[in-house]
């Protein structure tokens, strides 16, 4: 039945990358993106990328892809629906997966793509919903280990999306009932992590003011059974998602501003000199995937850090690789070139910075008696070299 499926996934957003290395282990795949700039990064993994939407019409599913929060708005979907109803084939399946509120994917996506195919939902053409399931952490291997969440708008399309998904999801897959309690799932899961993480984001800020370590917190709070162990992510995005729910519980503050903040505070305290110091910051880039995006908190903690008159280095070992020289306005330094610091911040905890471990900050401070700020917790406290100060939150 799969056999010479081709499949096009429509739009080069952060997860299109690991929905086509998936798919590509089983299928044919092609990228589509009108930005032809894009291209590179799908060629690093031997992935066909086109920017001419006429070649759409060589494959029978479509995937359209989007933000993984739902940022999604109605005229930039109206254009994806347009555009692709222009040029797909009779016949086609298309499978919305982007974060949309209950109902669009029905009231809005459908009629557009009938309106610029001239084809008719259901007979002509058939419609899906499953949300993007694509971890970085478990994107690795050639089987993502989740269960995958299909719907269709009748029970046939819901068996072929089934077929389709099971050789990538050996957790199997779950149908939902519909396309609407599939929509309404996936701004549950957003809501309910994003709630929570900005819940531990406040915990950890209040801890670190008594000088409690939030990661010996939640190790002890695991012990009790049904505990879910979310962490803190201060220099993450901001939740988007629901306005109230950002006013409510970051109270519209910048995280990034205020680790800063607390760093120069901590430094102040240990009597270094801040408008003559050096602080190097290590990680930029979302970790260890192949989002194209920065961590809006970095680009917060380094434009507080230089507004107090410090001297900022920035380095992110996963774009070293793509010899990346400047990301929104701020210059990178690779590694092998950065000065020693009086302070290095590990912002990102990417793979490679785990690797070395305190073996990276031999170099990067200035002396023995420096600070590293690990944001994320990434480093072992015992393995600390004895004269370093170890902050983290």
């Amino acid at each position: 039945m799969m056999e010479n499926v081709k499949i096009a996934i429509v739009g080069a957003s952060e997860t299109s990358l690991l929905a086509a290395i998936k798919f590509g282990a089983v299928y044919p795949v092609i990228v589509f993106d009108p930005d032809s700039s894009k291209k590179a990064r799908f060629d690093q993994h031997g992935i066909a990328f086109t920017d001419q939407a006429s070649e759409l019409a060589d494959a029978g599913i479509l995937l359209m892809t989007g933000p993984k929060r739902p940022a999604y708005t109605l005229d930039a979907l109206a254009v994806q629906c347009k555009m692709v109803g222009q040029h797909m084939k009779k016949g086609s399946v298309l499978i919305f997966e982007a974060p949309v509120y209950p109902g669009t994917t029905e009231e809005v996506c459908i009629p557009l793509l009938e309106q610029h195919s001239g084809f008719t939902a259901g007979k002509e053409f058939f419609v899906g919903f499953a949300p993007s399931r694509w971890q970085h952490k478990e994107a690795q291997g050639t089987v993502v280990k989740m269960r995958k969440v299909i719907a269709g708008q009748n029970g046939p399309v819901a068996d072929y999306l089934a077929d389709l998904f099971m050789p990538i999801h050996d957790a199997g897959i779950h149908k939902a009932k519909s396309i609407r309690v599939a929509e309404a799932a996936q701004l549950l899961e957003i809501a309910q992590k994003e709630v929570n993480i900005a819940l531990m984001n406040e915990v950890a800020l209040t801890l670190d003011q008594q000088g409690i370590d939030t990661h010996d917190v939640l190790e002890t709070a695991n012990t009790k059974r049904g505990f879910i162990k979310f962490e803190p992510d201060l220099l993450g995005d901001t939740p988007m998602s629901w306005q109230g729910v950002a006013d409510f519980w970051c109270k519209r503050q910048m995280k990034g501003r205020l680790v800063a903040q607390r760093i120069i505070k901590k430094l102040i305290q240990s009597e270094v000199v801040i408008h003559e110091a050096r602080i190097t910051v290590l990680g930029l880039m979302k970790q260890d995937g192949i989002g194209e995006s920065p961590e809006a908190g970095v680009l917060e903690l380094v434009s507080e850090l230089q507004e107090y008159g410090i001297e900022v280095q920035v380095s992110d070992a996963q774009l070293e690789l793509e010899q990346a020289e400047c990301i929104e306005g701020l210059l990178l330094t690779r590694q092998e070139e950065l000065l020693p610091a009086v302070s290095v911040i590990l912002a990102v905890p990417h793979e490679a910075y785990r690797k070395a471990g305190w073996r990276l900050f031999e170099r990067l401070l200035v002396d023995e008696e420096a600070y590293v700020f690990d944001v994320k917790s990434m480093l072992e406290r015992n393995e600390k070299p004895e004269k370093v100060t170890l902050w983290r939150i």
